[in-house]
C-alpha cells in the first residue's frame, strides 16, 4: 500500500497537475474530462464540488479523488484547480499549494491504519497541449513536498513524522488514448531531502533519520487497458498492461539513529550515484539496481569497536518470466559486490594475530537460462498451487561468471548445462569449469587460528583432491561434466 500511495500521489500530481504531442487545440473542459475518464478507467473516481467557467478559466472547487487499494482506501481533496485557456490551443493549470490526502487501511488481519498525508507545491507551472486523445503536460516547480500529517493505528496516535521535499523539479507527461491508454514521462529534480522520526508509544525506543540525494532523473513508459483491476495483476498483464522505467541519481547520503534505553545505534552512509530500472508485462518481470562506491559507518553502544564498511561498486539484476507458456522463456540473475572492505577494528576481533590477508572481498554471480512455466505465477488463484509444487521446469542454465575472493583465496567458475525433463527427475547435460587459488593456504591459516579443527580441514582437503587437480602453486582446477548416460565426471573420472 505504501508503494502505491507514494507513486500514485505523485502520478496524480502529474496528471492533475503533469514528450511533446502533435500540435492541436485542447480546451479546459477537455483536460478535465480527460482526468475523470482516466481515473474511471483505473477503477477510481474524480469529481468536482463545483465547476464554473469564469471568462477563459475553468475553476474546479473541492475536487475529490477516491481510490480503493488493497486492504484500504485513499482519498485526496484539492481546494481549487484553475484551468486557463491561453488562446493558442494550450491550457495552463494552477492549483492550491496544499493538497491533503487520507489513507485508511482495513486489512482482514492486522491493525487498522488512519494516516493523514499532505502534499505541497511552490512555484508550480504546468501547461497542457495536444488534443483530447493525445495530451502532453509540461511542468516545472521550485519545490514539491510530501509529509505525514498524523497517523493512528487502531485509534492510537503514533508519534511519527515523515517529510520529503524535492527542489528544481521539471518534466513532461504524455497520455494518449486509443484501444489502450499509453503514458510516457520524463522527470528531473535537483535534489531530494527527507527526515523521519518516530517514538515507540509503548517504551523508550526512538528512531530518526535524515538524508538526501542529488541529480535525480527518470523516464517511464506504461500501457494500461481499460477497466484495469490492480488487485488481479495477472489479469491486468494478460489484458495488455505493460510498465517500465529507469531512474538515476548523482550521489547522496543519510544518517540514522536508534535508541532503546541505554542502547544506541548510530549509522552514517554516503556514496556515489546509482540507478534503478524495472519492467513488467506478461512477457516477464525485471528489476535492477546498480550503485557506485559507498561507505557506511556504524557505532553500536554495546559493541566494542566502530564498524566501517565500504564497497567500490554493487549491482543486482533479476529477470524472470511470469506467464504460463508451452515454450522456453529466459531468466537471468546478476549479483555484484565489488571490493568489500571492513575496518581494522572489526578484523582485529576476528583475527587479532593478523594471520589472514585483509584484501577486499568480491562476490560476482552472473547466470542466465531458460525455463518453462506451468502456471501464471501472478494469478492469485495459483497461490496454493505454488506452495505445493514448483511453478515450472528448468530447461537450461548458463553460468557466465562466478567469482568469490576473500582472505587471499579466489574461486572462479563458468559453464553451461541443459536439462532433460522427460524422466521422473530432471537430467543435466553439460559442464562447469572451476578454479580455486589459495584455498589450501586459507585452510592452513584457519586451522592455525583455531577457527577450523584439523579433522575438518583434512576432510576439506580430501574433497578438493577428489574433485580437483593441482595445476600450479596452491591452484586447483576442476571440470565437472554431466553426460547423457546420467554419469557425473570430475576431470574425466566418473564419480556418479
Amino acid at each position: 500500500m505504501t508503494d502505491w500511495n507514494t507513486s500514485g500521489a505523485f502520478a496524480l500530481a502529474a496528471a492533475l497537475l503533469g514528450g511533446s504531442a502533435a500540435m492541436a487545440d485542447i480546451s479546459a473542459e477537455e483536460v478535465w474530462q480527460g482526468w475523470t475518464s482516466y481515473y474511471a478507467d483505473m477503477g477510481q473516481s474524480l469529481s468536482a464540488g463545483t465547476k464554473t467557467m469564469q471568462g477563459d478559466t475553468l475553476v474546479i472547487s473541492d475536487a475529490m479523488m477516491t481510490a480503493t487499494v488493497p486492504d484500504g482506501t485513499l482519498s485526496l481533496k484539492v481546494a481549487e484547480i484553475r484551468l486557463r485557456e491561453m488562446g493558442d490551443g494550450r491550457v495552463e493549470v494552477t492549483m492550491s499549494e496544499e493538497i491533503p490526502l487520507r489513507m485508511l487501511g482495513h486489512p482482514s488481519t492486522g491493525e487498522n491504519v488512519d494516516m493523514g498525508i499532505k502534499m505541497t507545491q511552490s512555484g508550480l507551472t504546468m501547461v497542457v497541449s495536444g488534443s483530447a486523445d493525445d495530451t502532453t503536460y509540461d511542468l516545472s516547480a521550485a519545490g514539491l513536498g510530501l509529509s505525514i500529517d498524523g497517523m493512528k493505528v487502531d485509534d492510537e496516535t503514533v508519534p511519527m513524522t515523515i517529510n520529503a521535499s524535492m527542489g528544481g523539479v521539471g518534466g513532461t507527461y504524455r497520455m494518449a488514448s486509443n484501444d489502450l491508454r499509453q503514458f510516457t514521462s520524463d522527470f528531473h529534480a535537483d535534489r531530494l531531502d527527507f527526515t523521519v522520526s518516530a517514538q515507540d508509544p509503548q517504551g523508550a525506543g526512538s528512531f530518526s533519520s535524515t538524508g538526501g540525494i542529488t541529480g535525480l532523473t527518470g523516464t517511464s513508459v506504461a500501457t494500461m487497458p481499460s477497466g484495469l483491476d490492480l488487485s488481479n495483476m495477472n489479469a491486468a498483464l494478460q489484458a495488455g498492461m505493460e510498465v517500465s522505467g529507469s531512474f538515476a541519481y548523482g550521489g547522496g547520503g543519510y544518517s540514522m539513529d536508534f535508541a532503546d534505553g541505554q542502547d544506541t545505534v548510530a549509522l552514517k552512509a554516503d556514496g556515489d550515484g546509482g540507478s534503478v530500472n524495472f519492467a513488467m508485462s506478461k512477457a516477464g518481470l525485471s528489476y535492477g539496481v546498480e550503485g557506485g562506491a559507498n561507505q557506511v559507518a556504524v557505532q553500536v553502544s554495546s559493541f566494542p569497536v566502530p564498524i566501517d564498511i565500504s564497497l567500490a561498486g554493487s549491482a543486482f539484476n533479476l529477470a524472470v518470466p511470469v506467464s504460463k507458456s508451452e515454450t522456453d522463456q529466459p531468466f537471468s540473475l546478476l549479483v555484484k559486490l565489488i571490493d568489500l572492505k571492513v575496518s581494522d577494528g572489526l578484523w582485529n576481533i576476528i583475527d587479532p594475530g593478523m594471520q589472514l590477508p585483509r584484501d577486499p572481498a568480491t562476490l560476482i554471480v552472473d547466470v542466465k537460462g531458460a525455463a518453462k512455466l506451468l502456471l501464471d505465477i501472478m494469478d492469485p488463484a495459483n497461490a496454493q498451487a505454488l506452495n505445493r509444487q514448483p511453478p515450472g521446469e528448468l530447461t537450461s542454465l548458463d553460468v557466465n561468471e562466478v567469482e568469490l575472493s576473500v582472505a587471499g583465496a579466489e574461486l572462479t567458475g563458468k559453464g553451461a548445462v541443459a536439462f532433460n525433463n522427460q524422466g521422473a527427475m530432471p537430467r543435466p547435460v553439460g559442464s562447469v569449469d572451476m578454479q580455486l587459488i589459495g584455498g589450501n593456504g586459507l585452510i592452513d591459516k584457519l586451522v592455525g587460528m583455531g577457527l577450523v579443527p584439523e579433522d575438518q580441514a583434512m576432510g576439506a582437503r580430501m574433497m578438493m583432491g577428489l574433485f580437483a587437480v593441482k595445476t600450479g602453486d596452491d591452484t586447483l582446477t576442476s571440470k565437472i561434466e554431466f553426460k547423457e548416460d546420467g554419469g557425473v565426471y570430475a576431470n574425466g573420472q566418473r564419480i556418479q
